[in-house]
C-alpha cells in the first residue's frame, strides 16, 4: 500500500506538470529560451520535469538530448538528459513492477515469457544491447524489464551506459546549433557513425553467440 500511494502521488504530480505550457512547446527551443528568461530557476525545473514526462510517455530521448544540449550546452545538456532518462526509466519500471505485471502476463503470455527468457541471462548485457539500438522502444524496454523483475543494479547501470552515446551525440548537435562554427555538428555526425558501427559489431557478436548456444543445445 505504501508503494501504491507513492505511485499515485507521482501520477498526480505528473498530471499537474502536464498542465504547463512547456509540454506543448517541448520541441520549440526559442519558446523555451524565452520561458527560461522569464521564469528563471523555476522555468529550468519545469523544463527538466517536462522532459522527464515527455520521455516517460514515449517521446524520443534524442529530441530531449538535442534540446537540452541547445539550452544548456554540452556538459549540462548531457548531464540533465541522463538524469531525465534514468528517472523516466525508473518511473516506467516501477509502474510496471507494481501495476502491470499480472495484466501483461495474462494478455501476452508468450511474449512476456520470451522477454523473460531473453533478459534473465546476463541482464546487464541484454539491457545494454537494447539501449544501444537507436530504433529501440525505450518505454517498452522499461515496462518489460519491470514486469519480469530485471534486477535493479544491472537495469540502471546498463541503461546509464547505454544512454550515454546517443546523449553525447545529440547534445553535441544541439550545442552546435548555437555555435558560430560547424565543428560540433561535424563531431556529432562522426560520433554517430562510429556509434552505429560499434553497435552493429555488438549486435553481430550477440547473434553469433545466440546461434552458437542454440547449436550446442541441439547437440546436447
Amino acid at each position: 500500500m505504501k508503494w501504491l500511494k507513492l505511485i499515485l502521488v507521482v501520477i498526480i504530480i505528473l498530471i499537474l506538470l502536464l498542465d504547463t505550457p512547456v509540454i506543448a512547446h517541448i520541441t520549440d527551443k526559442n519558446w523555451l529560451l524565452d520561458y527560461i528568461n522569464q521564469n528563471g530557476i523555476f522555468g529550468n525545473l519545469v523544463i527538466i520535469f517536462s522532459s522527464m514526462i515527455f520521455i516517460a510517455i514515449g517521446g524520443p530521448k534524442q529530441v530531449i538530448a538535442l534540446l537540452l544540449g541547445y539550452l544548456y550546452y554540452i556538459y549540462l545538456g548531457v548531464f540533465f538528459t541522463l538524469v531525465v532518462c534514468v528517472i523516466s526509466a525508473a518511473l516506467n519500471y516501477t509502474v510496471a513492477y507494481f501495476l502491470l505485471t499480472n495484466t501483461l502476463f495474462r494478455r501476452f503470455p508468450k511474449r512476456m515469457q520470451k522477454f523473460n527468457a531473453f533478459a534473465s541471462q546476463s541482464p546487464f548485457l541484454k539491457v545494454l544491447l537494447l539501449r544501444l539500438f537507436p530504433v529501440g522502444n525505450n518505454v517498452v524496454t522499461n515496462i518489460l524489464s519491470g514486469c519480469v523483475r530485471v534486477p535493479l543494479v544491472p537495469f540502471f547501470t546498463a541503461s546509464l551506459i547505454g544512454y550515454l552515446p546517443q546523449t553525447i551525440i545529440f547534445a553535441l548537435a544541439g550545442a552546435g546549433i548555437q555555435s558560430p562554427s560547424n565543428e560540433l555538428l561535424y563531431l556529432s555526425i562522426v560520433l554517430a557513425v562510429i556509434s552505429s558501427i560499434l553497435t552493429g559489431f555488438i549486435y553481430r557478436d550477440h547473434i553469433k553467440h545466440r546461434v552458437g548456444q542454440l547449436e550446442t543445445d541441439e547437440l546436447s
